[in-house]
């Protein structure tokens, strides 16, 4: 029989770190499982394109296009080692695993080990957060930049009269250096770390009104400000000067925030769904309704238990709570003027959800005897393992790679192709062998008019519905098919893929009667009218 006292005492006796380290390798495995599984699509050629690039030319690009060059600098020799889904994802990979280990670190500071290790839990087999940590883009970086920062901020909480003290003394050292250090770097990788630097702003300030020095904690703000500033201005002000546009265009391609998208942001960020990155819709994945109501039920307790449980630590209570809410409160305002309302914008705030539903569920079992709190533990590890693994198996990007395999060996010379979205003219020069972009993309940049005037001239025209990345335009298959209609019949539709529809028109079959349908080993449904 197993002797949980005598596992316990041993387990307390092991080095400080070790726990962290497991937690970040058992973030790492689901991170790396099906890693290169997904094609490119649009936001990941870019970085591909710009990884590639001389440094000189990748710096310039990314001013120009309102990035910071960090992140991709750091993926620049990633290139060279081949197969980018694998090697580009990489490292998006392990700092999302590392932004799992700092939230149970953060956590069992603040409530405990359970507290930290339910807080791993629900950050650690998020669909959201696994799907940015399989991403080629730098948003699990500025998370894990920004936790850094955020450990410091709450060690300084946590003893408000050493956070007093002048910064680079031993009490107070390590809470400053982590809180300028993560701060300077998460704004030196992204731009979205800006609210970062607000909320946190508006965590001292409230933090002020329970410090015993409440002076000496402004000053010590005031010189950890103008490093923060010192630090990351000059690289604003080369961002700004080389930019062709303002930031605000280009946010042109967001939708208008409406309820829909509202709760597709927050459902998909906090609670656990599935997130259509295409259609701002959640996947349609065979987890029970039930199940995933469960769950959310369940974060909902755990966050108004948290709540409960820190009201007599407002300190701690405000650093999480802020933290938490000013994000989202923020981009829902800016979105009446400008729609940025996005899981990738919200996505560091899923960091302080997750610790204070870790919080809030720890204090939940404190309330049952060992044994019932284990096995609860085991369940709820369970059911947000069921409710992750439908991830792996959904579809959550175009299948360009195989809609590049089948026009590159069925589109002939001379052939017009048609897309519904020019952003995929990128994607498919990277999935084309070298050998069949000339003939693929002789003549792919034409409208539904010049497709017409092609097909009058006696040349085939292919017609590809699919969307390269995130856009407020979405062309229906439907609609794009019965505007298609000017063109005849098609004599060929096939899918690549559930999300792109292929068409072929011929001259000599523009008015046959009906289409013939096909497909590939990995087509998945067929188009509307095909069986």
């Amino acid at each position: 029989m197993i002797d949980f006292n005598h596992l316990k005492s041993r387990l307390a006796h092991l080095p400080y770190g070790f726990w962290p380290g497991v937690v970040f390798v058992f973030a790492l495995v689901p991170r790396l499982a099906g890693l290169a599984a997904r094609p490119f699509w649009l936001d990941e050629v870019f970085t591909l394109q710009r990884a590639s690039l001389p440094p000189p030319a990748l710096v310039l690009d990314s001013f120009e296009n309102h990035h910071m060059p960090s992140f991709f600098l750091m993926l620049r020799p990633f290139v060279a080692l081949g197969h980018p889904e694998f090697w580009l994802r990489l490292p998006s990979a392990v700092f999302g695993a590392v932004a799992v280990a700092l939230v149970f670190l953060i956590a069992r500071r603040i409530g405990g080990w359970l507290a930290g290790a339910l807080a791993a839990l629900i950050i650690g087999l998020s669909p959201m957060a696994l799907a940015f940590s399989q991403e080629a883009r730098s948003y699990t970086l500025e998370m894990c930049l920004i936790l850094f920062a955020l450990y410091g901020l709450v060690r300084l909480a946590l003893d408000l009269p050493a956070a007093a003290r002048p910064i680079l003394a031993r009490e107070s050292r390590a809470g400053w250096l982590f809180f300028i250090g993560g701060t300077v770097a998460a704004l030196d990788t992204l731009g979205d770390a800006l609210p970062w630097l607000l909320a946190a702003n508006m965590v001292f300030f409230c933090l002020l009104f329970f410090a015993p020095a409440p002076r000496a904690l402004a000053w010590n703000l005031a010189k950890a400000d103008f490093i923060i500033a010192l630090c990351s201005a000059p690289l604003y002000l080369l961002m700004a000067h080389f930019q062709s546009s303002s930031p605000a265009d280009a946010l042109m391609w967001i939708p208008p925030l409406n309820l829909s998208r509202f709760w597709y942001s927050l459902g998909s960020v906090y609670f656990m769904h599935v997130a259509d990155w295409v259609t701002f819709h959640f996947m349609r994945v065979p987890t029970p309704g039930l199940l995933l109501w469960l769950i959310d039920a369940a974060l909902v307790a755990a966050l108004a238990a948290a709540t409960w449980r820190l009201r007599r630590r407002p300190a701690m209570l405000a650093v999480l709570g802020i933290s938490l809410i000013f994000l989202p409160g923020l981009f829902a305002l800016v979105s009446l003027w400008r729609p940025i309302f996005l899981p990738r914008y919200l996505l560091w705030s899923a960091a302080p959800f997750a610790i204070l539903t870790g919080i809030g569920a720890a204090a939940l079992l404190e309330h049952v005897g060992p044994p019932a709190r284990r096995v609860a533990v085991v369940l709820g590890a369970l059911l947000l393992v069921m409710n992750m693994l439908p991830y792996y198996a959904a579809e959550t990007k175009p299948r360009w790679d195989i809609a590049a395999q089948m026009l590159a060996q069925e589109v002939a010379p001379g052939d017009v192709v048609y897309l519904a979205d020019l952003g995929a003219l990128p994607i498919l020069r990277v999935y084309l062998p070298q050998s069949a972009q000339s003939v693929v993309l002789n003549d792919a940049n034409g409208d539904l008019a010049h497709a017409q005037a092609a097909l009058s001239q006696g040349h085939r025209v292919w017609t590809i519905c699919g969307h390269a990345g995130q856009s407020a335009d979405h062309v229906d298959v439907k609609a794009f098919m019965a505007k298609n209609q000017v063109l005849g019949t098609p004599s060929l539709v096939q899918t690549a893929g559930r999300r792109i529809y292929i068409a072929l028109y011929t001259p000599d079959n523009a008015t046959a009667a009906a289409p013939v349908c096909a497909g590939t080993a990995a087509a998945g449904a067929a188009p509307s009218g095909c069986n």
